[in-house]
């Protein structure tokens, strides 16, 4: 920052905006798509708002994760 004052490189105005984006670690695949169990290989629909890591297997009962 030239004088310190915010402005960041010289001529490209205030800088504004530039947070940390998306927290590292997520998929972002969106509300569609399966969950997954690890162990078995059995697949159920994904459900909006509820992370497949919360989801237990009906077969297994072990958390299951995103299919990719």
């Amino acid at each position: 920052m030239p004088r310190r004052n915010g402005t960041g490189p010289t001529g490209q105005g205030p800088i504004v905006g530039r947070g940390r984006g998306r927290q590292p670690g997520g998929f972002g695949l969106g509300p569609g798509g399966f969950c997954v169990c690890p162990q078995c290989g059995e697949k159920v629909p994904h459900k909006r708002a509820v992370p497949c890591y919360g989801v237990k297997c009906p077969k297994c009962g072990n958390s299951m994760t995103r299919e990719r």
